[in-house]
């Protein structure tokens, strides 16, 4: 007889004792940084506490220690073979589900906020607004507004890399490098002013975002990588080229131009 265990449960459980968005668990499973979840049915997995460890522990080393994802993924075990003592980051409470459903809409006005005004023209007051909460609110999900404009250029390269692959997986495979850099400035677009900031940031050698900068950049060249060339040595650099190839087509859009791609195909 097939007993299932109690202490297993649904991605939406997992995001309310968390507060991470189910996109960002989805991405550490494929990066290695989770566990697999349990499979019970096509479409329906489980996961445990191992997974709320885990996220306690990646969340302490972003947020406070301020390390990238590469990093994390080879400290990551040993810290929990030790039991994840003190990372005990500040997380939402398990026995209320709006705590994750409140992160989402400050992180959905922050990407809409940063996406037509400056970072410093954008303060905590205003996202409390757009997202009709109070600032006490806010402080339990979030420390400051640099916090939240770093998850929020996150959440804008993992909402890109969606739309990305429901473009291609459309078309033909292996996908045109055309059509790729096409996809890729459609997916791009909504978000880009964001990561647009977050690289101006970095640029101005500011510490808290050169890190952060590196790693959306790299997450979004791996990822596209693998969607558009899996299993080839080459794929971060054609990546590459067809994210540089989509602004620009982004940039002619808005300069008059055509707005057409400038690769020569695969």
């Amino acid at each position: 007889m097939n007993v299932q265990r109690t202490d297993r449960f649904s991605m939406a459980e997992l995001t309310n004792r968390t507060g991470v968005p189910a996109s960002t668990v989805h991405h550490y499973v494929r990066r290695g940084l989770l566990p697999p979840p349990v499979r019970v049915a096509a479409k329906h997995f489980l996961y445990g506490p191992e997974h709320v460890d885990a996220l306690r522990v990646i969340r302490h080393l972003r947020q406070r220690q301020r390390l990238p994802l590469a990093r994390i993924a080879e400290v990551l075990p040993e810290i929990l073979a030790d039991g994840a003592e003190g990372f005990e980051a500040p997380m939402p409470d398990g026995d209320d589900p709006r705590m994750s459903t409140i992160a989402e809409r400050i992180l959905d006005v922050a990407i809409k906020a940063f996406g037509v005004h400056s970072y410093g023209e954008v303060s905590v007051a205003d996202l409390c607004a757009g997202a009709n909460i109070a600032k006490g609110t806010f402080y339990r999900h979030f420390d400051s507004k640099g916090q939240v404009f770093v998850r929020a250029a996150e959440r804008v390269v993992l909402q890109s890399l969606a739309r990305f692959r429901e473009a291609l997986e459309q078309g033909p495979q292996p996908p045109d490098l055309r059509a790729a850099g096409t996809a890729c400035a459609a997916a791009l677009r909504p978000g880009l002013p964001v990561l647009l900031e977050l690289a101006k940031r970095a640029m101005l050698h500011e510490p808290t975002y050169v890190n952060e900068a590196r790693d959306a950049f790299r997450l979004l060249v791996a990822e596209m990588g693998d969607i558009l060339r899996p299993g080839d040595a080459d794929n971060r650099a054609i990546a590459g080229m067809v994210v540089l190839d989509a602004i620009t087509q982004v940039f002619r859009g808005l300069v008059g131009g055509s707005g057409g791609p400038a690769l020569a195909g695969s």
